[in-house]
């Protein structure tokens, strides 16, 4: 069986792109449980029937079964817009549903950096 996880990578803007920094591994949430067909108030967005099915298969690794979809795979990032503190990231859940979530640009730095003493400044 498949098994997903995700990590955020920063590169250089120009060539030849090398990486700057790599989050740890993690996994991208389920979609809420519905009551009544109707989303949960923090979530926006109209109720997919569809996103029970990603229940059924929680993500595994090393024999621990996760709270997270076996499969996640990350479609799409972008910029809030309106917000310039937030992202979008869109992302695929066991191959039956789609999902976008909000995500805070200081959660994605402390991602890249957990500890800001390990940032390089480099300026050449």
């Amino acid at each position: 069986h498949t098994h997903y996880v995700s990590y955020i990578y920063a590169f250089d803007p120009y060539p030849p792109f090398q990486i700057r920094a790599r989050s740890g591994y993690f996994c991208l949430g389920h979609v809420p449980l519905a009551t009544d067909n109707k989303l949960p108030p923090t979530e926006g967005g109209i109720f997919n029937p569809h996103s029970v099915l990603t229940r059924n298969r929680g993500l595994q690794q090393n024999n621990i079964t996760f709270d997270c979809p076996q499969m996640s795979f990350v479609s799409s990032f972008t910029l809030k817009v309106g917000d310039s503190s937030k992202t979008i990231i869109g992302y695929g859940l066991n191959d039956c549903t789609g999902r976008l979530v909000e995500v805070e640009k200081r959660e994605i730095v402390r991602l890249l950096y957990p500890d800001p003493m390990d940032m390089n400044f480099d300026v050449t």
